[in-house]
């Protein structure tokens, strides 16, 4: 009955991808492009094996999908938008090891068989608890018996932060105390959305994770935690001139490692 009563919103969110297809570069974050420290591609490399398969979940026009398919022997790519999955198919016109497949993890269980090594960045962010949770399940699924996760979810501890030091520049700059929060305060957003950790990106209500309840989910599905890292960001993803003084710590997501027990 669930999964029925959500169909439009299935088909609004895939006519919503596909009309970004053309200005996804501009209009979406891109992880790879902003990992300086390349932990992700470290992670890659770390666990690329010629005999093992990999997944990309999500995988947008094919940022990591390459990457993949230069370290493992085969590659599963996946996104719910067929126009971004064109772009990612492009983007893996030197590799016959990639294979692609069209499908919503907010409904569909089981895409493919489980895999050595499954990539998620910036999947489990939807807003609706239903549809997320249906995600969770998807994306565990995916990691076969001793294979790992590699994923990549924004932080509540750093949007947190990051509001603290946009209420700290009204300050600096002159404003008082009940004036610095009201500029700080996003234009959109509800009580329950911020105890759910859902805050808008670019319009978008996104959900973030704390480090506690990725370590709780991912245990739930049977995956053991071997690392949690910051992966940090320049301010100017936050601020478009960020003032000299604003040094670090930088914002950031949460990458974590773990392994299907």
């Amino acid at each position: 009955m669930a999964a029925r009563k959500n169909k439009p919103s299935q088909e609004m969110n895939r006519a919503y991808w596909d009309d970004l297809a053309e200005d996804y570069d501009d209009a979406i974050f891109s992880v790879r492009d902003n990992d300086t420290a390349g932990l992700v591609a470290g992670h890659i490399a770390r666990w690329g094996n010629p005999k093992h398969i990999a997944a990309d979940l999500g995988c947008g026009v094919g940022k990591f999908t390459p990457l993949l398919a230069q370290n493992f022997g085969r590659v599963q790519a996946c996104d719910l938008s067929p126009k971004l999955l064109a772009r990612a198919r492009r983007a893996c016109r030197t590799h016959a090891n990639v294979d692609f497949l069209q499908t919503n993890l907010g409904w569909v269980a089981h895409p493919f068989d489980p895999v050595d090594f499954v990539l998620c960045v910036n999947v489990l962010i939807m807003a609706d608890l239903d549809a997320r949770m249906s995600a969770w399940r998807a994306v565990t699924a995916q990691v076969k018996r001793g294979g790992h996760l590699l994923l990549v979810t924004p932080s509540v501890e750093s949007m947190h932060y990051t509001q603290f030091r946009r209420i700290d520049w009204c300050l600096r700059s002159g404003l008082a105390c009940a004036e610095a929060v009201s500029e700080s305060v996003p234009a959109r957003g509800s009580v329950r959305d911020l105890h759910q950790g859902i805050r808008a990106i670019k319009g978008v209500r996104t959900k973030h994770h704390l480090r506690e309840e990725l370590l709780v989910l991912l245990r739930g599905h049977h995956l053991e935690v071997l690392s949690i890292e910051k992966l940090t960001y320049p301010w100017t993803i936050e601020f478009s001139q960020p003032p000299a003084w604003l040094l670090g710590p930088h914002p950031w997501d949460w990458l974590v490692l773990a392994r299907r027990k």
